[in-house]
């Protein structure tokens, strides 16, 4: 009659796991899986194809230039991409990771695959996190997790300001929580946890923090019960975020890189419906920027039956873990919206404002939006909740209504989000005379080189006048100073980089911006063309001898010997070096462990 009993002593009698008044049918995972017809083919095949979808024309020929998304189409190393005089390297380590996949794969075909990678592991992840607290989820309940895992308003409202790091946190924090209460449980949770955090390194500051903040706030819960396991588990992953975080997080520190309190309350979250902030932010919206919101948020239904259905889902997700004993997965989900609440809430502006701008690295925090990652986690994972709720005490046909319904409802609220987010994201042949020119540009001896538009943002002509971010630095092997503030509709937000303050100050004087950047110390002043913003061409010209001249960039030297102003670059390679070797034994680990081999062919199935 009896199976025998699983590794917490609970008896299962043929495939069906009693424990008290809990059926849950198909413990066995050899025969879930038989259900599913293995335990990773459909749910990838789905999510590959709804990646797809989103992303549309952005998978055509060239790269993708949109707002912070810029990804050079030549595999070059810049100094940019390593952190070489930036006060903050936020694109540490990630420019470098897109240069090595660039190398392997082309850097246009290296993005795409970056792009699908990282909608295809958040959905995936969400079904993961599903069969984790549901272990005999049936399919159409996965299939519907996954669709709401990547198929809502936080993914697309990164995606079209191109923030792919924010997004890569996103999909590995399932991951993470996952992996992270398994280690509480028992099991290869904790060496699981490991890969997953070494994974986030690779993304920087923004995917370390999602990726870390909820894995460690599982941790952290789980000491009043286990000390002893979750304190050894929290040790280690507090020293695999310090190692991976190396690279950017010592010179960043070393630099005493600010941000300026004016600049607080222009990243907090704001509304994109009729319901305000927090009607907003429970749908999973709510960005900063006002230029990434849907426009059929704006309708008032739309608005507040994405609402309803968020709640719905959160409390199908708590039922769950009720039921399941599974509690301490909602640690995350407070403590991220415990981090929007004290950036939005009128009485504790004061106190988040301290924390970004005086606390040291709290400039990371800045950006608040983001912590609501682990919400739209669990009413992704609440989606399939309720699916499989109703499956198990209604007839077929009354569940395969709702089923209809819920894919519905899911698709048409965010329906701006299919073929690139209603076309903003498409990708682009950089013209090749701008390719020629950065690369005459980078083989010049070697100096700093000024560059103008003095201004960070760019409305290239060839790429439909989209707004992007210079592409100069990351193509450009020599040392770039740019304007590093940001302008917004609020004003202008000010940057980290003092001696491009210092080019900002001058201007804002009166004098030209040519002369303010050559005023630096710059060996070269380089001028973007085609870009919609003013540039003086006779002025850049005359300031000193031409090296390079094409319709899209042109270069002149301004001060023949003089290699600007030397990098502090001590703490940039010891941070290099304590993170690359960390990835190296990661690597190295999960090469040789059968715990990894073991982990990568069960990745989905329900926890032992």
């Amino acid at each position: 009659m009896f199976g025998g009993t699983d590794q917490r002593g609970w008896p299962i009698m043929r495939g069906r796991l009693f424990h008290g008044r809990r059926d849950m049918r198909f413990r066995d995972a050899s025969e879930m899986d038989r259900r599913w017809g293995g335990p990773t083919v459909l749910p990838v095949l789905f999510s590959i194809v709804v990646a797809v979808v989103i992303l549309g024309p952005a998978l055509g020929r060239g790269v993708v230039l949109a707002y912070d998304m810029v990804w050079s189409p030549d595999a070059r190393l810049t100094p940019f991409a390593t952190g070489i005089g930036t006060p903050a390297p936020r694109a540490v380590p990630s420019d470098a990771l897109a240069w090595l996949a660039g190398l392997v794969l082309t850097p246009a075909l290296a993005q795409k695959f970056m792009l699908v990678a990282v909608l295809v592991v958040a959905s995936t992840g969400v079904v993961a996190l599903l069969r984790h607290v549901v272990p005999d989820a049936g399919p159409v309940a996965c299939s519907l997790a996954a669709l709401a895992g990547v198929w809502n308003p936080f993914v697309s409202e990164h995606l079209v300001v191109g923030q792919w790091t924010v997004l890569l946190g996103y999909a590995l924090l399932p991951w993470a929580l996952r992996a992270a209460h398994r280690s509480v449980l028992g099991g290869e949770g904790r060496h699981e946890l490991v890969l997953v955090l070494g994974a986030a390194g690779l993304g920087g500051v923004n995917t370390v923090l999602l990726v870390a903040a909820g894995g460690c706030a599982v941790l952290l819960a789980a000491l009043a019960t286990d000390v002893r396991r979750s304190a050894a588990s929290l040790v280690l992953a507090s020293v695999t975020v310090a190692a991976v975080s190396a690279v950017w997080a010592l010179p960043a520190l070393a630099a005493g890189a600010g941000v300026s309190s004016g600049g607080v309350s222009a990243f907090t979250p704001t509304a994109d419906t009729p319901l305000g902030v927090w009607g907003s932010l429970v749908s999973g919206g709510g960005f900063w920027n006002a230029a990434a919101h849907p426009v059929q948020r704006d309708v008032p239904l739309v608005a507040l039956t994405a609402g309803l259905l968020s709640v719905a889902a959160f409390v199908g997700f708590g039922v769950a873990l009720r039921r399941t004993r599974h509690g301490l997965l909602m640690a995350p989900v407070i403590v991220g919206v415990g981090v929007v609440a004290l950036s939005v809430l009128p009485f504790t502006g004061g106190v988040w404002a301290w924390l970004v701008t005086d606390v040291p690295g709290g400039g990371a925090l800045r950006d608040s939006h983001k912590f609501l990652a682990a919400w739209v986690v669990a009413t992704s994972v609440g989606v399939g909740v309720m699916v499989d709720g109703v499956r198990r005490r209604a007839d077929s046909a009354l569940a395969g209504v709702v089923s209809v319904v819920v894919l519905g409802l899911v698709v048409l609220l965010s329906s701006h989000i299919a073929w690139g987010v209603g076309g903003r994201l498409d990708a682009v042949q950089v013209p090749q005379g701008y390719r020629t020119a950065a690369a005459d540009l980078t083989a010049l001896p070697r100096g700093e080189v000024g560059l103008l538009p003095w201004n960070q943002y760019r409305r290239y002509e060839w790429n439909a006048s989209r707004i992007s971010l210079t592409l100069a630095p990351r193509i450009v092997g020599q040392r770039v100073l740019f304007d590093d503030s940001l302008p917004l509709r609020s004003g202008v937000v000010d940057g980290e980089d003092p001696r491009a303050a210092a080019v900002s100050q001058r201007i804002s004087e009166g004098i030209a911006p040519v002369d303010a950047v050559r005023a630096a110390g710059v060996r070269y002043v380089a001028a973007e063309l085609r870009t919609r913003l003013p540039v003086d061409q006779a002025g850049v010209r005359a300031s000193g001898r031409v090296v390079v001249d094409r319709p899209d960039l042109l270069v002149v030297e301004v001060d023949d010997g003089a290699a600007g102003q030397a990098p502090e670059a001590s703490w940039n390679v010891v941070g290099w070096t304590v993170t690359l070797l960390t990835m190296s034994l990661l690597a190295l680990s999960a090469a040789v462990s059968r715990k990894s081999r073991r982990l990568l062919a069960s990745l989905l199935r329900s926890p032992p």
